[in-house]
C-alpha cells in the first residue's frame, strides 16, 4: 500500500479500516454504573502502537466474497452484518483477507488481520469518551427498544468521535479473548439487536460458547504481527449471580417466588437478554405448569429463541414434549408450518443436532397434531 497502514485505508472487499491512535484509556466500568458486574473492574490499558479497525462489522458482502457462502439465517442483505457465527469462523475470515489483502498490496506483510482483544474493542468503543454510551442509545445503536429482533443495515446510526459505527447494538462482536475458561467461552462486546440497554454498553463483557449464533457477528482489526494483551477471564473474579432470578422460579417450579420475582420486575417474564426465553426454558425443563403461569403473566408466545429462531411451539414439537404441545395449540400459538416441522422429524431431519431426537418418535407427535386438528398445508398434502 501506498502508504503506512496506520491510516485509513480500504481492504480488497471494501471493509473501511480506521486509524486508531496509540494512548491510553480506563477499560471497565464504575460500580454505580447501571448493568455493572465485578469483571468490568476499572484498570488503565496503555496502548504503545497505533492499530486499524473496520468501520463497520463485517457485512454479509463482504463475508462473501472471501469465503463464497453467507451463513446469516436472518433475511440476505448485503449492508447488514453477516451473522450466525462461530468464533472459528470470524478468525478463519480474518486470515483469508490476510492472504488476499497481502497479495495485493494493501497490507505489509509484517501486518495481519485479527480480531481484536477486548481492550482494542473498548478503546474504540469509547473514542475518549468515559460513559456506558457515546450518545443517546436511541440514536446510536439498534437494540430491543428499536430493532424489531432483527439486525440492520450497517452505518443507519450516528458514529463515535473517532467514526466507528455500531459499535452498541445491532451485532455481538466477536473478540481475542476467553470470558470464561471453565465453560470454554469467548469475549463478545457491544451488546445486540435482541439485547436491552443495560447490556449496550462500552464497558459490557460477555461471553458465548463457539456456536453460530443468529446475533454473533465481527470486526476487523488489522496491526503489525506480535504479541497482544488478553484481559482476565471471569474465573477469577467472584461468583455472580446473572440478573434473570425468573430461571430460579422455573427450576424450582415455585410459583410464589415467580409472584414475588415478576412483581418486583414485570420485565423478568420477558426479559430481552435472557437466553433462552423463558418460556423456552419451560419446555426444555418439562416445566408445564410453569409455562402456563408465564403465559397468564404476559410472557410472548411467539417470542422465537434467539439462538435457534424457533418459537415456543416449534420448540415443543422439535423436543416432542407432547403435554407443551397441547397447552401450546390451546392457547392459540401459530400452527402454520408446524405439521411439516413434525414431518421432517420423521423424515430424521433433527438427528444429525441430536441422537435423541430419533425419527420414529415423531409418529407420536404427527398423531397429536392430527388429534389437535392441525392439517398438511396444501402442498404437503397428496
Amino acid at each position: 500500500m501506498a502508504s503506512s497502514p496506520a491510516t485509513n485505508f480500504r481492504s480488497t472487499v471494501g471493509i473501511e479500516m480506521i486509524r486508531v491512535p496509540a494512548g491510553s484509556f480506563t477499560m471497565g466500568s464504575p460500580e454505580s454504573e447501571d448493568g455493572h458486574w465485578a469483571w468490568e473492574q476499572e484498570r488503565v490499558v496503555e496502548f504503545a502502537s497505533d492499530f486499524c479497525l473496520g468501520k463497520f462489522p463485517v457485512t454479509q458482502a463482504q463475508y462473501q466474497a472471501v469465503t463464497g457462502v453467507n451463513p446469516t439465517e436472518h433475511e440476505h442483505a448485503p449492508n447488514a452484518p453477516v451473522t450466525t457465527l462461530k468464533w472459528e469462523s470470524a478468525a478463519d475470515y480474518c486470515r483469508a483477507l490476510t492472504d488476499l489483502d497481502r497479495e495485493a498490496g494493501v497490507l505489509p506483510e509484517d501486518w495481519a488481520y485479527r480480531l481484536p482483544t477486548e481492550a482494542e474493542w473498548e478503546y474504540a468503543c469509547r473514542a475518549g469518551t468515559s460513559g456506558p454510551h457515546h450518545g443517546p442509545p436511541l440514536d446510536v445503536a439498534w437494540y430491543h427498544e428499536n430493532a424489531n429482533e432483527s439486525p440492520h443495515p450497517v452505518g443507519q446510526k450516528l458514529p463515535n468521535a473517532w467514526g466507528f459505527h455500531d459499535m452498541l447494538g445491532n451485532v455481538w462482536e466477536w473478540c481475542q479473548d476467553w470470558f470464561c475458561l471453565r465453560n470454554s467461552t469467548r469475549s463478545v462486546r457491544g451488546g445486540s439487536y435482541y439485547n436491552s440497554e443495560r447490556f449496550c454498553r462500552a464497558a459490557q463483557r460477555f461471553g458465548f460458547v463457539s456456536f453460530p449464533g443468529r446475533y454473533l457477528g465481527f470486526r476487523v482489526l488489522a496491526a503489525k504481527q506480535g504479541p497482544f494483551d488478553l484481559s482476565p477471564p471471569i474465573d477469577g473474579y467472584p461468583p455472580q449471580h446473572f440478573p434473570w432470578p425468573i430461571f430460579d422460579a422455573i427450576d424450582a417450579n415455585d410459583f410464589n417466588l415467580a409472584s414475588r420475582i415478576v412483581a418486583a420486575d414485570p420485565t423478568a417474564v420477558e426479559s430481552p437478554d435472557v437466553i433462552p426465553p423463558p418460556l423456552h426454558n419451560c419446555i426444555y425443563d418439562d416445566r408445564p405448569e410453569m409455562l402456563v403461569w408465564l403465559l397468564d403473566h404476559g410472557a410472548n408466545i411467539e417470542r422465537r429463541d434467539q439462538d435457534y429462531g424457533a418459537t415456543p411451539l416449534s420448540t415443543a414439537i422439535v423436543m416432542r414434549k407432547k403435554r407443551m404441545i397441547s397447552l401450546l395449540v390451546a392457547r392459540g400459538a401459530n400452527t402454520e408450518g408446524q405439521w411439516e416441522r413434525a414431518l421432517d422429524g420423521l423424515a430424521g431431519a433433527y438427528e444429525e443436532a441430536d441422537a435423541r431426537l430419533d425419527r420414529e418418535g415423531y409418529r407420536d407427535i404427527v398423531t397429536l397434531l392430527q388429534e389437535l386438528g392441525l392439517q398438511r398445508s396444501p402442498a404437503e398434502r397428496p
